[in-house]
């Protein structure tokens, strides 16, 4: 019987072409028509150590990484070591016998794929290996074989005809090798259209990200390559140019987020990314444009720390720091991103808030969404609208108090060059003229009206706020998370039975100043909610705890640090065990 959902995972070492072959494969199934949604966990060596990429394969439209897997490709003993033990009740095994050993006592099926040696017979070279991989996969699937073999074509194209023979060759003996075993059968998806839908495309979140940048109005970017963020100053290299743009590789991080600061005082809107330990080292600039109020977006691609701790693994753990990480007290906006989708509508809205406020914007996102794909709409641009800085007045100018303590906290900004416009941008503290002023009196002024913008913004967002809000009918226990968990938790909620009003679900995107009246008002008719985050220390319980009234609402943490994202099974299990 066809199956309309599932999970393949292929592992083994950084180089043997892992991630190639599970990535050829996700374009094989879209191109049969197919969702699909992906998960990778790749080594920080250069080459070596344990590589993984896990696809989710559906006939409709999914938003996780799903469960553990139904067919695990194991290429080496590491990768059956360490994902083995994650397989799906009824899963299979594919391994390779030259380099994996498997205990009589495995619970699952096994199906021995002698990868290495029909690497060797038909042509001569290991490396095909990872194609007779994708053709076992394939062939498992039931996807279309002339897509998968069009695209291998198109992988070696430019390595010449004789590579491109080559591995289609090995990926027709890999087909060979696999057909008619009855094992596989169970494991084919249903039959797909065998085109992919109009208007989808597949992104991953860093790609998602850096296009909601571009449609944002970023003009600019300076950055220091670092993982997982890197990808996001590669696709802007790439293509910021075409959209009349300039990109920076900067010698550090320090000296990105200087030039950034740079570029937006002359009028452009300006962007760096980075990752946790990058993060750290911009908190004087940081603090800077909080001072000085010049707009800057930094994106923050988390990962695994402290130090470098796990480079290349996924966490939720610098929100603390996005928060207040900085000397004195130095308000900025922290949003973050749910989905790969909603990694491009929150890059646009960064660059709208840090214009309108005048301050940084910290985008969070992680590794785990910055790496994987997903089948999408293409976004609607349509709808974006662009927020500007706020000008001086003719009559303001000439005497110009750039820092004017408004109603609001938000003061007219002019660009370099307006006559009658000029003001000093300083990390001191200053009076509304910018001049350096170290009264009491004034700093208490000065620190408020910074502060203000922050009460202004909390007041737009308003009795309905802003994130994911599903009351869940009157229910009395609820699931707040927030990034890259949304996805997760909604299929876990679903999954849980069609259960109505038992779970109620929230997920704000603006995490500082945080929706203090949203919060209450989801928080009012529940007796617990639990608060799921992929870090050690609750942060975002604590944050919570911190700045709204929980009137009797018990709140449960559930944690995780594994460097590995919560799975529905994991967040319905601590669901269960609430409800």
């Amino acid at each position: 019987m066809p199956r309309s959902d599932i999970t393949v995972r292929v592992a083994g070492e950084g180089g043997e072409g892992v991630i190639s072959t599970a990535e050829i494969l996700t374009r094989a199934a879209v191109d049969s028509g197919l969702e699909i949604f992906t998960f990778r966990s790749y080594p920080a060596e250069i080459k070596g150590g344990l590589a993984m990429m896990q696809v989710r394969i559906s006939t409709s439209p999914v938003g996780s990484i799903g469960r553990d897997a139904d067919l695990l490709m194991a290429f080496n003993q590491e990768a059956f070591d360490v994902w083995a033990s994650r397989m799906s009740p009824g899963g299979v095994l594919l391994y390779d016998p030259k380099h994996c050993t498997v205990p009589e006592e495995f619970p699952h099926a096994r199906i021995e794929v002698p990868l290495h040696e029909i690497a060797m017979k038909e042509t001569g070279a290991r490396i095909a290996k990872n194609i007779i991989a994708l053709a076992t996969l394939v062939g498992a699937l039931d996807i279309p074989t002339p897509i998968a073999r069009d695209l291998i074509a198109k992988q070696f194209k430019r390595k010449g005809d004789e590579v491109v023979a080559t591995n289609l060759k090995a990926f027709d003996a890999g087909l060979s090798h696999m057909n008619g075993d009855p094992r596989l059968v169970r494991m084919k998806l249903a039959r797909a259209s065998g085109a992919k839908a109009v208007g989808r495309v597949v992104l991953s979140g860093n790609q998602s990200l850096s296009m909601g940048a571009i449609a944002g109005g970023c003009r600019y970017v300076a950055g220091y390559p670092i993982t997982p963020a890197t990808q996001v100053l590669e696709f802007m290299m790439k293509h910021l140019p075409a959209f009349g743009g300039n990109v920076i590789q900067a010698e550090d991080e320090i000296a990105a987020i200087a030039s950034c600061l740079g570029a937006s005082y002359a009028g452009a809107r300006a962007m760096t990314a980075t990752s946790g330990p990058g993060l750290c080292l911009m908190s004087e600039l940081i603090g800077m444009a909080s001072m000085s109020e010049i707009p800057v977006v930094v994106v923050d691609v988390m990962r695994s720390g402290p130090g470098t701790g796990m480079p290349t693994k996924t966490e939720q753990a610098d929100l603390m720091y996005a928060i207040h990480g900085s000397a004195g007290e130095a308000p900025r906006i922290v949003l973050a991103a749910t989905s790969i989708e909603d990694c491009f509508q929150q890059a646009v809205r960064a660059f709208n808030l840090a214009e309108r406020y005048q301050m940084p914007v910290i985008l969070l996102s992680d590794q785990s969404m910055g790496y994987r794909t997903k089948t999408m709409d293409t976004p609607d641009l349509s709808s974006i609208r662009l927020d500007s800085r706020a000008n001086p007045a003719a009559e303001a100018l000439g005497d110009y108090a750039r820092f004017e303590d408004t109603e609001s906290g938000v003061s007219p900004m002019s660009v370099p060059g307006t006559p009658g416009g000029m003001f000093v941008a300083t990390g001191l503290e200053h009076d509304e003229h910018g001049l350096a002023t170290y009264t009491p009196e004034n700093r208490e002024r000065m620190t408020a009206k910074r502060f203000r913008k922050m009460e202004t913004l909390e007041r737009e967002l308003g009795a309905y706020g802003d994130g994911v809000f599903d009351d869940g009918d009157r229910a009395t226990v609820g699931v707040i998370g927030w990034g890259s968990t949304e996805g997760t938790i909604r299929e876990a909620i679903t999954r849980l039975g069609g259960n109505g009003g038992r779970v109620a679900h929230f997920h704000p995107k603006v995490l500082n100043p945080l929706p203090v009246e949203t919060v209450q008002r989801f928080l009012s008719p529940l007796k617990k909610v639990i608060v799921l985050e992929e870090n050690h220390t609750a942060q975002f319980a604590q944050h919570l705890r911190a700045h709204v009234p929980l009137n009797g609402t018990e709140i449960v943490t559930v944690n995780q640090c594994t460097g590995l994202p919560f799975t529905a099974d994991e967040v319905v299990a601590a669901l269960e065990n609430q409800l």
